[in-house]
């Protein structure tokens, strides 16, 4: 088993890294006050960053490696389905 070297440069990276995380998480948590702000963005947003944001959840890499695994099995037309 290999021994892991963690640097002061690696602690000092992974410290930036979760304090930006954090900085926005916070930044952002003082702009929601209710639900409506959580889930629904406010209300504000358009079609189009609603379809993008459908369509990424539809096609993940799930459903792109089923696929390719059910096109394997019964042949490219299961590929029609979606």
């Amino acid at each position: 088993m290999q021994q892991l070297d963690i640097t002061v440069v690696d602690l000092t990276v992974i410290g930036f890294y979760f304090t930006v995380i954090f900085a926005k998480g916070f930044q952002i948590a003082r702009r929601t006050h209710d639900a409506n702000d959580l889930f629904l963005a406010g209300r504000r947003l358009g079609w189009f960053p609603i379809g993008l944001s459908l369509f990424a959840s539809n096609i993940s890499s799930t459903t792109l490696i089923g696929l390719a695994g059910a096109a394997y099995t019964w042949g490219i037309a299961v590929a029609n389905y979606e």
